[in-house]
């Protein structure tokens, strides 16, 4: 189990890194530019290198280590690590929503009413480690992944995307099938929006198709009912960790999110991650040792469940 944590944070920062330098782009431009992504390659702008990752793994290690201090999850902890990494941070990728939320903490405004009324995928793009250390409870998993969105967003779509990415890892840390794990993630994330729950039914149902025709009909815009259904899509349609990631890759749109969510996915599953792939990533040590301390974090709770 150890080995899904680890490939499931490093997925994530993989996924993150490859999709980086397409974000925005269409599949058109992408094929035009760089044919096929197939190795980390610089930002187009200048801003980041090859094989560095992007504002979605910093916010998903920065509420790895809000879990790891609290054990259970706080959110004005991790609030408060989001007002401080802000002011840190040399990303200029910041989402605007995340942004404006954080804007509202440091204004005074308390968590519970900090988010923005956004259906961004901001909070499901970070929210792997909730799904890794509480997967021993699905209820649990659910309630921390929708406190740990509405800190930056208050959307229903938005929470219930977090809501299915993070019960999707809790379902593939716990061995469910992947017919188990559409069937639970669309019970819990129907209530939060119904649209996300029945796209990501579509996208099992149409994850023999290629990508061209999941785009189309699924969508790969920044807005949670189109990248999430869409990572999901890569997570199902690819036969291991690097298809399910190239695909995301070059899907056009929020590549770098739908890249990260769904290299999160696989990596949850115990698909492992290209050697070629760790040797080129930033701060690899460090997610290891983050994913390593997730882990034994899970089995302390375990065993006082």
């Amino acid at each position: 189990m150890l080995k899904n944590f680890r490939n499931s944070i490093v997925g994530l920062a993989v996924g993150d890194a490859l999709g980086m330098p397409a974000e925005g782009m269409t599949r058109e431009q992408i094929k035009n530019i760089y044919g096929c992504i197939e190795d980390y390659i610089p930002s187009p702008y200048g801003d980041l290198k090859a094989g560095e990752w992007t504002d979605d793994t910093e916010q998903m290690l920065i509420l790895a280590e809000s879990i790891l201090n609290t054990i259970y999850f706080d959110p004005e902890d991790f609030a408060d690590r989001l007002k401080r990494w802000y002011f840190e941070t040399t990303s200029k990728r910041v989402g605007p929503t995340t942004r404006r939320a954080i804007y509202n903490l440091i204004n005074g405004i308390p968590w519970s009413k900090s988010g923005i009324d956004s259906d961004s995928c901001g909070a499901a793009m970070r929210v792997t480690p909730v799904g890794l250390v509480y997967s021993f409870s699905l209820d649990l998993v659910e309630k921390y992944a929708e406190l740990s969105a509405i800190v930056t967003h208050r959307n229903y779509s938005a929470i219930g995307a977090a809501v299915a990415v993070a019960v999707a890892v809790a379902c593939n840390i716990r061995g469910f099938s992947l017919d188990e794990l559409v069937e639970e993630v669309s019970k819990r994330v129907v209530g939060y929006d119904p649209l996300v729950a029945e796209k990501i039914e579509y996208a099992y149902e149409i994850s023999d198709k290629d990508v061209d025709f999941a785009v189309g009909k699924i969508g790969n815009s920044i807005s949670s009912f189109d990248s999430v259904p869409m990572a999901f899509y890569c997570f199902f349609a690819g036969k291991n960790f690097e298809e399910s990631v190239k695909l995301a890759a070059n899907c056009g749109g929020d590549t770098d999110s739908i890249a990260a969510i769904s290299g999160s996915l696989k990596g949850s599953a115990g698909f492992e991650v290209p050697s070629r792939w760790l040797e080129g990533l930033k701060d690899v040590d460090r997610l290891l040792d983050v994913a390593e301390e997730l882990y034994k974090l899970y089995e302390k709770i375990i065993k006082l469940y």
